[in-house]
């Protein structure tokens, strides 16, 4: 009996280490379903190598999570197998069995039961997230909930190509702005990273540009060719934002004018408190 309580409290402590590990790794940007998978292939040892991987072993409070979880995992797991075979082997009898079996069993089920509810991952991350503020400089970065990366809204990324309708302009004349398109960034095709590049910054053949926006619009701009074809495709992307925002022209420069009102203030601000 006690061998088989033993397995169900080893097995708990596992669950709830893995449940922590993975909230800690949504908390540092990764997806929820990636920091489950990452912190399950960490504990049980299998060691997927996946380009999030790579971004965990490059990230130093990821890789520190990963770290103790790969450790805590190892003696879990031989905890694990010892209580489990203990269990199997110290049966005296055919009550004995049926006995140990249906705690076994019950006490799985009623686990699976509860980590489906959501109720303990709810309650540890509210634990989590106040620990985290208290003692940690970690910010949370959902990035699902701060980009709105549901419904038709995606982040994707691609190289550009010499026939490509974004190449050998800046920021300011391509104005995706107005068609609901945003740049978040431009990796050069020397490696270097210009994030959230300004009105100037000019696109090359072979620069990687990360952009936001609706699954359409992203879709469409990817395959836009230069010429006159690519630019009748961007004045009628640039309506159907406007019908979608119900902007009108006059709104649109109005708001152009506010927002570009906006900047040069959080410019000079800026400047007289670095004075």
């Amino acid at each position: 009996m006690a061998a088989a309580i033993s397995f169900l409290i080893i097995l708990i402590i596992s669950l709830i280490i893995v449940k922590i590990a993975a909230i800690m790794l949504r908390l540092t940007g990764l997806s929820d379903d990636m920091a489950k998978f990452q912190a399950r292939s960490a504990f049980t040892g299998t060691g997927f190598t996946t380009t999030e991987s790579e971004s965990i072993a490059k990230h130093p409070v990821r890789r520190r999570i990963i770290q103790n979880l790969m450790l805590l995992g190892n003696v879990g797991i031989v905890s694990f197998m010892s209580t489990l075979i203990l269990t199997f082997t110290s049966f005296t009898d055919q009550r004995d069995i049926l006995v140990k079996s249906g705690i076994l069993g019950g006490g799985v089920l009623v686990l699976v039961i509860i980590s489906r509810t959501g109720i303990v991952d709810w309650m540890l991350s509210g634990i989590i997230k106040s620990f985290q503020k208290r003692f940690t400089r970690v910010y949370a970065k959902d990035y699902d909930n701060l980009l709105f990366l549901e419904g038709d809204y995606e982040v994707v990324k691609f190289q550009l190509k010499a026939d490509s309708w974004l190449v050998n302009r800046s920021m300011q004349e391509l104005r995706l702005i107005d068609e609901g398109i945003l740049v978040l960034g431009v990796r050069r095709d020397d490696g270097y990273y210009v994030a959230a590049p300004r009105g100037e910054t000019h696109l090359y053949t072979g620069d990687e540009i990360i952009i936001y926006g609706r699954e359409e619009a992203l879709k469409d701009l990817s395959v836009r060719v230069s010429g006159d074809a690519g630019d009748r495709e961007h004045h009628i992307m640039v309506e159907q934002q406007r019908k979608r925002e119900g902007r009108g022209p006059e709104k649109l420069r109005a708001s152009r004018r506010a927002a570009e009102a906006v900047r040069k203030s959080k410019g000079v601000f800026g400047k007289m408190f670095r004075r």
